[in-house]
């Protein structure tokens, strides 16, 4: 019975058009939401590179950031929903706060970046010099300073 039901000419292209403009009505927004997220990151990036271009110290913004990227994040302790547990996890260490597992955490990222500062100076032969005159990492390494 259906067999014979004739159909004209571009029947199915208007009923996938018809479905296209009904999906683009429900999902259009999060579509545009998300090329919109993406042509404001890559602005942002050419802006910090045009700024990059005219600081000479750009390269310890960019050291820490590389070294903030592939840091492990701090998460909650309760990873249950709805839990209102206080306490943060890093580095498999539990903190009473949150705050303080992002301040150790930053801590860590610095003292990598400064590392590799200190790393680059030796091997070039060269030596840091603190705040009143002292060397840093002249011998090695300097753990009581930290």
């Amino acid at each position: 019975m259906w067999s014979d039901v004739i159909l004209p000419d571009g029947f199915w292209f208007f009923v996938g058009l018809g479905t296209l403009l009904i999906a683009w009505r429900i999902w259009g927004w999060r579509v545009v939401a998300l090329f919109d997220r993406i042509e404001q990151r890559r602005r942002d990036a050419e802006l910090q590179a045009f700024y990059d271009r005219g600081n000479p110290h750009a390269h310890f913004r960019q050291t820490v950031d590389a070294i903030n990227e592939e840091t492990a994040p701090v998460e909650a302790f309760a990873k249950a929903e709805g839990a209102s547990d206080p306490r943060a996890v890093w580095s498999d260490r539990v903190f009473a706060t949150r705050a303080e597992a992002d301040a150790a955490r930053w801590r860590h990222v610095l003292i990598r970046a400064r590392d590799f500062y200190m790393d680059l100076d030796r091997m070039f032969g060269r030596h840091v010099r603190g705040r009143h005159g002292d060397k840093i990492g002249a011998n090695g390494e300097d753990e009581a300073k930290r």
